[in-house]
């Protein structure tokens, strides 16, 4: 990548271990994409009543040249309305969605 990985947190806290394991999908994804420009991932974590982290959501920022893709994981999207992941599952569900769609742009 020409710029430097992005992540953030909001509304938890971060980890080495999670912020470990967002690196180790963003280097699958330059395996995937030579063309990788940029990736800003942001993990967001939003509770309801009595629920501190009740939902984990991930927002992916691909830069590649001539476009961005934008990938998220919310667990309030009607599919996912029954799930409730926790931070690393969210982190590996989204990481899929922007697998998929690299290939698409790819084709």
């Amino acid at each position: 990548m020409d710029r430097p990985l992005e992540i953030a947190f909001h509304g938890l806290q971060g980890s080495l271990a999670l912020e470990q394991d967002i690196r180790d999908h963003v280097d699958k994804l330059e395996k995937h994409c030579k063309g990788l420009v940029s990736c800003r991932v942001t993990v967001e974590a939003s509770g309801g009543k009595g629920q501190p982290h009740g939902h984990v959501s991930v927002h992916i920022m691909l830069g590649l040249p001539g476009r961005d893709l934008a990938v998220s994981h919310d667990p309030h999207h009607e599919k996912n309305r029954r799930s409730h992941p926790d931070a690393y599952t969210a982190v590996r569900d989204a990481f899929r969605v922007a697998e998929r769609q690299m290939q698409d742009v790819k084709a």
